[in-house]
């Protein structure tokens, strides 16, 4: 190989470790699932703005800060259905956790 194509594998590694480095560990993501029938929308009980739109089948996933697990402050989510179904989950969010929504 030239000393070029080694320099960009070279480079190229280099760049997926270090955005690998930088994902956050499976233990402090909350994931979000859908396993209804229906699109959702999920957003915080303190905000009507969606945080996401979920087909069915689909997940999604965000950071969990150590503040959210410990159950005092008031971190809750809302799931609402097409047709108006509404899911609660919360006050506490940990890392690690899944939400199966299942309707």
């Amino acid at each position: 190989m030239s000393e070029l194509v080694l320099r960009t594998v070279a480079a190229i590694t280099a760049g997926a470790i270090a955005l690998s480095a930088c994902q956050p560990r499976r233990d402090e993501e909350f994931q979000i699932v859908n396993r209804t029938q229906e699109t959702i929308a999920v957003r915080w009980k303190s905000n009507d703005t969606p945080l996401a739109t979920l087909t069915p089948g689909s997940s999604t996933s965000m950071g969990a800060p150590d503040g959210w697990c410990d159950g005092k402050s008031d971190t809750a989510l809302i799931a609402t259905s097409e047709k108006g179904n509404t899911y609660f989950y919360g006050p506490k969010i940990c890392g690690g956790e899944d939400w199966f929504i299942e309707g």
